[in-house]
């Protein structure tokens, strides 16, 4: 999950920084279990309040993909970071809605379409943790409040490792299945675990979609690839002044490598 500009938590929040925009990714919020096998990927929700708020006196609006994009485009990015988190977790509503709301911030959640009120299946046994993802009634909410559903693919797989009948399932399923549950466009995609290719690609344009985000990280500018747009993902134990550096100073243009 990301910020564009973002934070990452095991919900991930990630950002795109539009002109450059920057993109944040999140992915899970709270404290990490004693159990859990990556603690980094948490972000506590005190950290995230702080996050937001400093972009809110640095001058910065945090605002869906969507609205980012379209602001990039039209050359009116500046002070824009564009939030993102993966996965659809529950805690994207319980946790970072509240917080996105008292900010007059807007987000993009990028949701596992096939795993809907269900639970992290593809990575529990891995991370030794269970989440619970968001319900319909969830995903609801979350768009009454002015946010954005993209797609994460109906079953998280790697889309380099599966075959052409596959990945078309994969990115033309997710995408009609959230749009029938929202009665909205899915314009955005995000590859899981940052597996992609140039023919994977090629698929997700041919699907359909508007752009896809990567683990690429760095800021988006006006030129690059609308199907491996960069992120900017911020761990749960970043401090508040590499948080800045990374999401409103040109520090974030260093970072344009693959992650």
């Amino acid at each position: 999950s990301t910020f564009v500009r973002g934070v990452r938590a095991r919900s991930s929040c990630s950002t795109v920084t539009l002109n450059s925009v920057s993109s944040v990714v999140s992915t899970t919020f709270g404290t990490p279990p004693a159990n859990a096998r990556l603690p980094k990927l948490y972000v506590s929700v005190r950290l995230f309040e702080r996050q937001c708020r400093l972009l809110q006196r640095i001058g910065m609006r945090g605002v869906s993909l969507s609205e980012g994009l379209a602001a990039l485009r039209a050359g009116q990015a500046r002070g824009l970071v564009a939030l993102t988190f993966d996965d659809g977790y529950l805690d994207n509503v319980t946790d970072a809605l509240p917080i996105l709301r008292n900010c007059g911030f807007t987000a993009t959640c990028f949701v596992v379409a096939g795993h809907i009120a269900d639970h992290n299946a593809w990575d529990a046994e891995q991370l030794n943790v269970r989440k619970p993802l968001m319900d319909p009634d969830d995903i609801a909410l979350w768009r009454a409040a002015g946010n954005e559903i993209g797609s994460h693919t109906l079953s998280h797989p790697r889309l380099t490792t599966i075959d052409d009948v596959a990945l078309a399932r994969e990115l033309t399923g997710s995408k009609a299945l959230l749009e029938r549950l929202t009665g909205a466009p899915v314009r955005h995609l995000c590859y899981p675990y940052g597996d992609e290719s140039a023919h994977v690609r090629e698929a997700a344009a041919a699907a359909g979609y508007e752009s896809a985000v990567s683990t690429r990280r760095g800021i988006a500018r006006s030129g690059d690839d609308a199907f491996a747009l960069p992120r900017i993902s911020i761990n749960g134990d970043k401090g508040l002044l590499r948080f800045a550096l990374k999401v409103a100073t040109p520090y974030a243009a260093l970072g344009r490598r693959a992650a």
